[in-house]
């Protein structure tokens, strides 16, 4: 939901309230309405229970990126691996005799599974669909008279082809749904030519069984109407069918083989989750004749002894031992499922449903929730739509939610979903009413998929996909919906906001520095007043971490045993004193010779910035060994960065207080993410924490309050209102000006525990549900010192009087 305003200041939004009784309601309503088709005659939960540990208190709504793996099918793989003794099956000792075997049994087991035998289609192994596909292009018989055409909603794997088939000069296009149907009804085979014997000109059809973008499933019957239809003495069409999202939830039978595809591609991992980086291109025998690649790897010389297909075009020594993993993996899904028909009666229950309360979700003013991208009302209809949702969402003014703020919650909520484009630009074309211009546009501003450039000029640049597998449950539905009334229904009209008086009696609690970048700071003590420098408090995000293996430095949100680093300065012993819990302490001296360092760039927030690289192994191996990251320490504290480079409009916005930002772009920075100075209030942090302990005896959970630390706030002030701080301009600590840049956007680095160095979902999921302003959520206030308008010494202390002024007409010198 989005926040308004109250009169106090502070941020409030209606909330839904979801009890458990009400989801226990929902969830038998759901079960009675569908005995026959859910959770396979009542195994569900207990085949979740014991086959997926790895689902526990997860919600996986991303069946159609890989499904996930049961455990009986690892045990099983690993017994037999443990139990047999398997050779590279390219010689005649036994383990390689027993590896043939085996790869042949599971060779056969693919045919049978998809209803035909060997006389009728040959499995060629891949690496994967991609590679399946790349493979049919490659052994295509193309001719400069050839046509390849492929259906707009086609994954780019697909769209690749036209690389192969314009290399031999045949034509390449895209072709929509409606104009496919149009040109497979018109089309008529015509009558030969007295005389005629030239060997015809063999064209390509290539489409999915099911678009991978929205889940609509596409006529199989298309391939029957492309032989019928299109062919004529003088064009042979042939085509192929990438099933690879198709076959997640349902069974594909290639049994008449009058009608079937020439060619079908699939990636295995999509059926069973494991093994991956194993696929297969399925090839009609028959074709045999007319597939011309040539054979590359061992046994090069020797390619015209080589008469299978499958001899022919398994490059090298094929991936054997995740072929016999393949064996488990079918006997494991027959144990647990039975026929490949009840996983699809019980997915599109799901899915039926899932549409049906995304549908109906509206905002206060009628406006609906959810722009759900699919060809009508076919949910629970398989010939027509597969598990898939493929959507974005909308604010009550109708302006899109972005991909990423739905996904960064999602995220925190342990609910995990796919954003982007999905390598899918004919359907996100389609979908989003994107034109060929505005996908160039997008592309020039940076734009790159599942990016956080998520809209541009008003319109999205991707969507929000949720699919359902085999192992899915009512439970994730009903989460995937609460998620939704919980974070973006608005239920109440937003209150118009009334100014709140000015700030009574604030002080400063305490100052804390953070030397290295990402690491824990240090309270200073009360008694010292620690000084202002023209990049922030001093020593202030002065070092980092790099990475060894790509030169980047390093950051909690990946890092979080970070958080467990501690670094001060001892400014009378002239050094940085770094400790970690049950590691020896490490003293790095403040002023060194240049001699120990190497100067060169390293990448930060997207920049290449010239840092000092420690040179001593003592110092480096420290933190390397500590982190277990090859890493090691720079520093930069001579070469400053603008304010104005580094904070574009979508890093700054001075959300309450617009006119804030104005003329800051010559405030510099050392390392600092956003802003010299960042303010917190600890009655802020203290309404939090109420709230999580409400929301936590709600839900009978207990995480604890959040350490005002995890907030990385390096001036807090006491004494205001909770978010009283949101109204403030201009902030005078004991003699010093500070002037608000505008508040903090947050990330999930919030959950990072600074005391233990874990992640939990807290703060960041209950900021969401209240603190939320243009997608974004927003806790603490952005400040840079003003120099000009403060006297000399420029230093400040704990307890320290803190007078905020919501206009800089009001500041009093």
């Amino acid at each position: 939901m989005s926040p308004t305003l109250s009169q106090n200041g502070t941020f409030t939004i209606p909330r839904v309230s979801q009890p458990a009784e009400h989801s226990r309601t929902e969830k038998d309503h759901f079960i009675s309405q569908n005995l026959k088709t859910y959770g396979y005659s009542g195994r569900i939960a207990k085949i979740r229970e014991q086959e997926y540990p790895q689902l526990k208190d997860q919600v996986y709504l991303d069946h159609a990126g890989a499904t996930t793996y049961a455990a009986s099918q690892l045990q099983r793989f690993t017994r037999d691996l443990t139990s047999n003794l398997y050779g590279n099956p390219h010689s005649q000792n036994p383990s390689s005799k027993l590896s043939s075997t085996r790869v042949e049994r599971v060779r056969q087991r693919i045919l049978n599974f998809f209803k035909v035998s060997d006389n009728e289609y040959t499995v060629i192994f891949t690496q994967n669909a991609t590679a399946a596909i790349k493979l049919a292009g490659e052994i295509f018989p193309w001719s400069d008279k050839s046509k390849f055409l492929y259906l707009r909603e086609a994954h780019t794997s697909l769209v690749g082809l036209r690389a192969s088939a314009s290399a031999s000069g045949a034509s390449a296009n895209s072709i929509s749904q409606e104009e496919l149907e149009s040109m497979l009804r018109s089309s008529k085979p015509s009558t030969s030519e007295e005389g005629h014997q030239h060997e015809p000109a063999y064209n390509l059809l290539a489409y999915p069984a099911q678009c991978n973008f929205s889940g609509a499933r596409f006529p199989l019957g298309w391939t029957h109407s492309a032989y019928t239809q299109l062919n004529t003495e003088e064009e042979n069409w042939k085509v192929l069918l990438d099933a690879s999202s198709y076959l997640t939830s349902s069974q594909l039978s290639l049994q008449d083989t009058t009608k079937s595809p020439d060619f079908v591609a699939l990636s295995f991992y999509k059926l069973f989750g494991f093994p991956t980086g194993l696929g297969a291109l399925m090839v009609k025998s028959e074709l045999a004749p007319l597939l011309t690649k040539t054979y590359f790897g061992g046994g090069t010389g020797i390619v015209v002894f080589r008469t299978s297909l499958s001899g022919k075009y398994e490059d090298g020594t094929i991936n054997f031992l995740d072929i016999i993993a393949l064996d488990h993996a079918f006997d494991v899904a027959e144990e647990l499922y039975g026929d490949y028909s009840h996983i699809t009666q019980h997915v599109n229950s799901l899915v039926a449903y899932m549409y049906l309360q995304m549908s109906a979700l509206k905002h206060w003013n009628g406006s609906p929730v959810c722009a759900i991208f699919c060809n009508g009302d076919h949910y629970g209809d398989p010939t027509k739509q597969g598990p898939i949702i493929n959507f974005n969402l909308m604010r009550p003014s109708g302006d899109w939610v972005g991909y990423t703020e739905i996904e960064r919650l999602a995220t925190a909520s342990s609910i995990h979903v796919r954003t982007g484009g999905f390598c899918n630009p004919g359907a996100m074309q389609r979908w989003l009413d994107l034109s060929s211009e505005e996908v160039k546009e997008n592309l020039s501003a940076g734009h790159v998929c599942w990016d956080d450039k998520d809209v541009i000029a008003g319109k999205p640049t991707g969507s929000i996909r949720i699919s359902l597998g085999a192992m899915s449950t009512i439970d994730d539905v009903i989460a995937w919906i609460d998620f939704l009334k919980e974070f973006f229904v608005v239920s109440t009209e937003p209150k118009s906001y009334q100014a709140a008086p000015n700030v009574s009696e604030t002080t400063l609690d305490s100052v804390c520095v953070y030397p290295i970048k990402s690491c824990h700071g240090f309270h200073v003590p009360a008694s010292m007043a620690w000084p202002i420098t023209s990049t922030g408090f001093k020593y202030d995000h002065e070092w980092m971490l790099v990475n060894n293996e790509d030169g980047n430095a390093m950051s909690m949100k990946k890092i979080t045993k970070m958080a467990l680093i501690r670094a001060s300065i001892d400014e009378v012993a002239q050094c940085m004193i770094v400790t970690a819990p049950n590691w020896p302490d490490l003293r790095i001296p403040l002023v060194e010779s240049e001699h120990n360092f190497i100067c060169s760039r390293s990448g930060v927030f997207g920049e290449h910035l010239e840092v000092q690289h420690y040179k001593s192994q003592q110092v480096n191996e420290w933190f390397s060994t500590f982190l277990e990251v090859p890493c090691h320490l720079a520093r930069q504290h001579l070469i400053r960065r603008s304010l104005g480079a580094h904070m574009t409009d979508k890093n700054v916005t001075a959300y309450l207080v617009p006119s804030a930002a104005a003329g800051s772009s010559q405030v510099e920075l050392s390392l600092q993410n956003e802003s010299p100075f960042l303010m917190i209030s600890q009655s802020s942090v203290d309404d939090v924490n109420h709230r999580i302990l409400q929301s936590e005896i709600n839900a009978e959970t207990k995480n604890g309050p959040v350490f005002i630390d995890a907030f990385r706030g390096n001036i807090v002030v006491r004494g205001n209102r909770a978010y009283e701080e949101d109204q403030w301009e201009v902030v005078k600590i004991g003699t010093q000006v500070f002037k608000i840049l505008g508040s903090c956007k947050r990330c999930n680095m919030l959950c990072v525990n600074p005391e233990t160095g874990r992640k939990t979902k807290e703060p960041y999921v209950t900021l969401a549900k209240y603190r939320r302003v243009e997608g974004k959520i927003i806790f603490g206030r952005h400040m840079y010192h003003c120099p000009e308008l403060s006297p000399l010494p420029h230093a400040v202390r704990a307890n320290d009087p803190v007078k905020a002024y919501r206009y800089m007409d009001d500041l009093d010198m």
